[in-house]
């Protein structure tokens, strides 16, 4: 399926001609501007259907820690539907916000699950300028800590990485997890973002080397084939877009190998974007959910 790509802005070209020059000059001295390019989220704005869904349900706010700063705090714009029994919580992806699942959410609430979401730091309504995938999976468990044990996650892209790897990492279980298109290996991702801001290796090198230290960790650390522990959740189902040009479908291929246990679901000319708003995937979660 072949799909035009959107026109490229000219900043970013702009970004580009810089790197692949200034980069082999001073890598370090650039290393600032290169880590806020890639962490830092487009705002996007609420379109009609956002609006009419939010209006059916009641907002409220989530307070966490800055990212690596446990003595500052920002506030999530969070987002909450029905009074069922039972707790599913939505968690969206990069570039994105909660109430993007606003085709779902409906079902839900019909199905009488209390549904709760949020939006990332620095996505949609909360505070925040920066973000990335470890910072989703170090806030989802004080997440749940305030809005309660969830019966289900459902987790999109990078927000289904992050949920995933909050599973392994933390004495967090869940019933039953759906995970949409999400990055089988982060570090794809991030070479992916260096071919396309022209990064030069040396460049490359300082960068996963400042992220290590800033982090703590080998950034590879964040590759769901190579991790041995359990993702803490008595069913997944993984619901993965055939033509998805930001996972590769090998990736998934080699995921499932490992995890015989999971469901999976592919789909094909949908969209890694537009996934969680399929009728057939919506059904097909219901459906698993039950």
């Amino acid at each position: 399926m072949n799909k035009q790509k959107p026109a490229i802005p000219n900043n970013i070209k702009w970004l580009q001609r810089f790197f692949s020059v200034a980069g082999h000059v001073a890598p370090n001295a650039l290393l600032p501007v290169l880590i806020k390019s890639i962490f830092t989220p487009k705002k996007q704005t609420l379109k009609p259907p956002h609006i009419a869904c939010l209006e059916k349900g009641e907002p409220f706010t989530l307070k966490v820690p800055a990212f690596r700063k446990p003595k500052q705090t920002i506030q999530l714009a969070a987002y909450r539907w029905g009074n069922g029994d039972k707790l599913v919580l939505l968690v969206h992806g990069w570039d994105a916000k909660g109430l993007d699942y606003y085709k779902m959410i409906p079902p839900l609430v019909q199905a009488g699950y209390t549904v709760v979401t949020f939006d990332g730091p620095g996505h949609g309504a909360s505070e925040g300028d920066t973000s990335n995938l470890v910072d989703f999976k170090e806030l989802l468990p004080i997440v749940i800590n305030q809005i309660g044990q969830p019966y289900a996650i459902i987790a999109h892209s990078m927000g289904g990485g992050a949920s995933a790897h909050m599973l392994i990492e933390n004495d967090i279980r869940v019933e039953r997890l759906v995970l949409l298109t999400v990055p089988i290996m982060t570090r794809y991702f991030l070479d992916e973002s260096f071919k396309f801001m022209r990064i030069p290796v040396k460049m490359q090198r300082a960068f996963m080397k400042k992220m290590n230290e800033e982090f703590g960790e080998d950034i590879d650390k964040y590759n769901l084939i190579t991790r041995k522990e359990p993702v803490k959740a008595d069913k997944i189902l993984l619901a993965y877009e055939e033509f998805d040009e930001e996972v590769p479908v090998s990736h998934v291929t080699d995921f499932l190998t490992h995890q015989p246990t999971i469901e999976p679901m592919f789909v094909s000319g949908v969209g890694h974007a537009r996934v969680m708003k399929d009728p057939k995937v919506i059904e097909r979660v219901m459906e698993f959910l039950q």
